[in-house]
């Protein structure tokens, strides 16, 4: 009797352990698309990360494979973040599809693994082409199939905001681009806004990428995902551009005259968006006590962007040694972790002088 129960007794506790497994697969399912959509702004979501990391080294092994392929990167790269959100929604759909079949399975209303899954997959599809004969296999479809609903509908939420980001991110980017030329630096850019009789607006420029990087730091869990999506222009770089503005941000807010508070305030919400990005892509960790010798603008660069725009009529500082000092506490704040995005993805950096004279 022993023996013959033994093999009964061990199936029952795998039946036991096939319905844990499936309730924790699910449960992974429910923190991993809270985690990308409503905590967003707190966690980054490991499945995500993951999967957009594996995407990215496909992409660039095909980059690498074919000929000609860096001159071809821009719009092979194009299909990246379609493909990986792709990647996680499929990741999503097998994740509850196995979690559902696990439990149909431990629950005997499928007989075998195989018939498990595809109930699970009839289910969450929505289909019903293969529904559970038994009344626990009947709930356990409707529950997956409420789920597979969901998941619809919160893609169609939750898609175009994250379009309109990388739509925003892209028009500022083309923004900066027209204003500096093709190497974008802060100050130059700081020169056109003077030139062009733009200095008054200045605070509400600052006031206006307030709510941009805001909005960047909402969406932390994709920032992976974003971080390596091109400009629609092959010739521009996100990472060059945000570095030039908060070079331009720097620069107002310890070489020139003080007029605004809001270019302080937009420069801690850009760095901070900077660093999250930096956080997200699991870059280099960047020691805060990084030595000023190391930092990569050279005074004599500073110097000539300070001449360049005390010639266009901005007022500077008198101290210039003071300010000198403020601005390299200022840019090695963010230097290291722009330095490391631009190499990441084979951008420039932002160009120290870039200043144009016209």
């Amino acid at each position: 009797m022993l023996l013959i129960s033994l093999p009964s007794l061990s199936l029952d506790a795998l039946r036991i352990a096939a319905c844990i497994a499936g309730i924790w697969v699910v449960y992974y399912f429910f923190k991993s698309i809270i985690r990308l959509g409503i905590l967003n702004q707190r966690y980054q979501d490991p499945l995500a990360f993951w999967v957009g990391r594996l995407v990215l080294h496909l992409f660039q092994f095909r980059i690498r494979a074919i000929p000609g392929g860096m001159a071809k990167r821009h719009e092979i790269m194009v299909w990246y973040w379609p493909i990986a959100l792709i990647g996680i929604i499929v990741s999503w759909f097998l994740l509850v599809t196995l979690g559902f079949a696990l439990m149909n399975w431990a629950i005997r209303a499928d007989a075998t693994i195989p018939n498990a899954i595809v109930s699970s997959g009839s289910a969450l599809s929505t289909l019903g082409f293969s529904t559970p004969s038994s009344f626990s296999g009947q709930i356990l479809a409707i529950v997956e199939g409420a789920i597979g609903l969901f998941l619809i509908v919160y893609l169609f939420t939750f898609l175009p905001g994250f379009m309109q980001l990388i739509h925003e991110r892209g028009s500022r980017v083309a923004w900066i681009y027209a204003r500096t030329g093709s190497l974008p630096s802060g100050a130059a850019l700081l020169l056109w806004l003077v030139r062009n009789g733009k200095r008054n607006e200045i605070g509400s420029l600052c006031e206006d990428w307030e709510v941009f990087f805001r909005d960047l730091g909402n969406a932390r869990s994709f920032l992976p995902i974003l971080t390596v999506v091109r400009t629609l222009s092959p010739s521009e770089s996100w990472v060059c551009a945000f570095g030039a503005f908060l070079d331009a941000l720097a620069l107002l807010n310890t070489t020139v005259e003080k007029e605004q508070l809001s270019s302080e305030i937009c420069f801690d919400l850009g760095v901070t968006a900077i660093k999250n990005i930096h956080l997200a892509m699991r870059g280099t960790p960047i020691s805060p006590e990084r030595s000023p010798a190391l930092m990569h603008v050279k005074r004599m660069e500073y110097d000539i962007a300070c001449e360049q725009l005390s010639e266009a009529g901005l007022a500077l500082k008198s101290d210039r040694e003071l300010a000198w000092t403020h601005f390299i506490q200022a840019h090695m704040q963010y230097e290291e972790e722009v330095a490391w995005l631009a190499a990441a993805i084979s951008d420039p950096t932002p160009f120290w002088p870039n200043i144009h004279s016209s």
